[in-house]
């Protein structure tokens, strides 16, 4: 009966849900740089942010772009410049050591391939989990971008993610004005407050 009545509990509704978990990859210093962000937010809201870390602002980067998707924003072409931009900093250092893209254009992902140790070791990965239904709707609008745009999109939560990520960092390296940073730390204080 203990077998049944665990197997009995997957079709139970209001229990924990199954998430979705996906890999954020990125050149070690980037990581660096978002912790310096994070503690400057702290020190700066002086209000006590326990806890806050890359993941929770890799999810915030997330939902802002769901609500553009969710407005019905077209991000094609926002999107096509990401990778334009910034697949090159996910990419490895040595052409050799990359899988062959083959007839895909623009960026390649891929978390499987052989890398030196020195190259392991400069690029770090972080897991950020996502509801089953934010997974879902960014399926849903990778499909609509094919079916619009007539080409096969070619993307994955991975990628989208992580150049997510690697666009906001290197907007941070390249200086924000005074009120753009401000806007920013009072959104993330704002986002941490409601959770």
């Amino acid at each position: 009966m203990l077998t049944l009545k665990s197997w009995t509990g997957l079709f139970q509704r209001g229990e924990t849900d199954i998430y979705h978990t996906v890999k954020v990859r990125a050149p070690r210093d980037y990581f660096d740089r978002a912790d310096a962000f994070l503690e400057d937010i702290v020190y700066t809201s002086q209000v006590e942010l326990n806890g806050i870390n890359k993941t929770f602002l890799v999810k915030l980067l997330f939902d802002n772009f769901m609500d553009h998707v969710r407005k019905g924003k077209d991000l094609y072409t926002y999107i096509l410049q990401l990778r334009s931009k910034f697949g090159g900093v996910v990419a490895s250092t040595n052409a050799a050591d990359r899988p062959n893209p083959g007839s895909v254009p623009g960026f390649q992902w891929g978390l499987s391939f052989q890398s030196s140790q020195a190259e392991r070791a400069a690029f770090l990965t972080l897991n950020v989990r996502l509801h089953p239904a934010e997974v879902n709707r960014m399926r849903v609008f990778f499909d609509d971008m094919n079916w619009k745009h007539h080409q096969r999109f070619n993307m994955e939560m991975n990628e989208l993610l992580s150049l997510l990520f690697i666009e906001f960092i290197t907007e941070l390296r390249n200086g924000l004005t005074e009120e753009t940073k401000e806007e920013i730390i009072a959104a993330i204080v704002h986002k941490w407050e409601e959770q």
